[in-house]
């Protein structure tokens, strides 16, 4: 799937994200696919999957709330750079899990589902259950590849690397988003006073204005303690007409 800001992406981010979710209430025997690291939202901004940061817990997690007045470019040769690849490459957390509901709007098509998201050591576990609770896809991504065991219902249009990306996009720290970010930037402060992600691809940073429109925008709700785990999770990308809803349960 490709996200374009022209005329024809859009065409096609409308007609292909709908497919990515228009089966998750079907169930069948599953299979196990090998799915890309690195996903393309724009014709020019791509993420490519990050190993689980060395340090994940509330204090390090959490949105900054002072905004940038312009969207900085990716830091390249720095040392700040290279310590977070380092950082990431020798990834060790402790086990954790989260449990929340989600509600996928696409046009005028709403789809809800349970997650259950699990960080061990350097691996990240994501499963999505129908309401009411019938196994629909397990994703795991290692630090290096990523797996799918999905319904074979599904389909090959359920594009479950975007789903693990989008994640990654929410709740990973900036630096280390910022590291995996190709063509792109990140832009973090508040948005009508909430906390905050902009995601701007390198063809809208020549012309950015107040008006541009982002590629992609998170927002954080009714948070507690600072924590991004804890929070009410808005992401929008516009030109796809995509909206996805995430709820701590």
């Amino acid at each position: 799937m490709r996200l374009s800001p022209n005329a024809k992406g859009r065409t096609k981010a409308i007609v292909t994200v709908p497919l990515m979710f228009s089966s998750l209430g079907l169930m069948g025997c599953s299979e196990l696919l090998y799915r890309q690291t690195c996903v393309g939202f724009t014709k020019d901004m791509r993420y490519c999957l990050a190993p689980l940061p060395q340090h994940f817990g509330p204090a390090t997690d959490k949105p900054l709330t002072k905004p940038t007045s312009q969207p900085a470019a990716n830091p390249t040769g720095t040392d700040s750079s290279s310590q977070s690849q380092q950082g990431d490459s020798k990834a060790k957390v402790s086990s954790q899990s989260f449990s929340q509901k989600v509600s996928i709007k696409v046009g005028d098509n709403t789809h809800e589902l349970l997650t259950q998201l699990e960080l061990e050591g350097e691996r990240m576990t994501l499963v999505g259950l129908a309401p009411l609770g019938q196994a629909l896809f397990t994703l795991v991504y290692d630090g290096n590849t990523l797996s799918s065991e999905q319904s074979q219902l599904l389909g090959n249009e359920f594009k479950a690397e975007y789903l693990m990306a989008m994640m990654q996009l929410i709740y990973w720290p900036e630096q280390s988003i910022r590291s995996h970010l190709e063509g792109g930037s990140l832009v973090t402060g508040l948005c009508d006073a909430i906390p905050c992600r902009q995601f701007y691809s390198q063809d809208t940073l020549i012309s950015y204005n107040d008006n541009q429109t982002q590629v992609i925008q998170i927002r954080y709700q009714h948070q507690t303690d600072d924590s991004l785990w804890q929070a009410h999770i808005n992401l929008t990308m516009p030109q796809a007409k995509f909206e996805l809803e995430i709820q701590p349960i």
